[in-house]
């Protein structure tokens, strides 16, 4: 799935609309230096929109893990993507893409349980009950969730992910997830 940012008013946030990016990025340094989340997210999609230089700001991904150390869902969301993909200044590591949507899926990031069902399901890792679980943990979130295009996109599972896993599982496995699935909550 597709980065995602956030949209909680930050300093820099006006330089930023303004197309001051070099301006907005020092401004979230500073932030994200001072420990907000928001800040260290934003400067790692500035990187890895190349809006600013790689060579004063460092790579994206060491933003999304630093945002995620502080606490933000999409930060941990973005490592554990780049990390999948070999993206922003990482190589592939499926462990740490694992890791890092494990972060955010267990405080109910949608995109994150997803993106932990696919990588079962592309078999990165050899436990498809887990994988399912993740996909149906994702459905269940996304009958809830308000942001409507990737709610249905995740309910319509256009890469077949959900079909992919049971169709390598047994009936039992199959309700072994789903019991696993109806009875997962968050962690705060």
């Amino acid at each position: 799935m597709l980065l995602v940012g956030c949209a909680s008013p930050t300093p820099g946030d006006v330089a930023y609309r303004g197309g001051h990016y070099v301006q907005a990025a020092n401004l979230y340094r500073h932030g994200a230096e001072l420990g907000d989340s928001t800040a260290a997210l934003k400067i790692g999609l500035m990187l890895s929109e190349k809006q600013i230089d790689t060579k004063e700001y460092g790579q994206a991904t060491q933003w999304f893990t630093k945002a995620c150390d502080l606490g933000n869902e999409a930060g941990c969301h973005n490592a554990g993507n780049a990390y999948e993909y070999g993206q922003f200044g990482s190589n592939k590591d499926y462990d740490k893409a694992r890791k890092y949507y494990m972060l955010s899926a267990e405080k109910g990031f949608i995109q994150s349980q997803y993106n932990l069902g696919s990588i079962y399901s592309n078999q990165y890792f050899n436990n498809d009950i887990e994988g399912l679980k993740w996909i149906l943990i994702a459905k269940k979130s996304a009958d809830t969730c308000s942001n409507a295009p990737l709610c249905q996109w995740v309910k319509k599972d256009p890469p077949a992910h959900q079909n992919k896993l049971t169709s390598r599982m047994t009936k039992e496995q199959i309700e072994s997830a789903q019991k696993q699935a109806n009875i997962w909550t968050p962690k705060q």
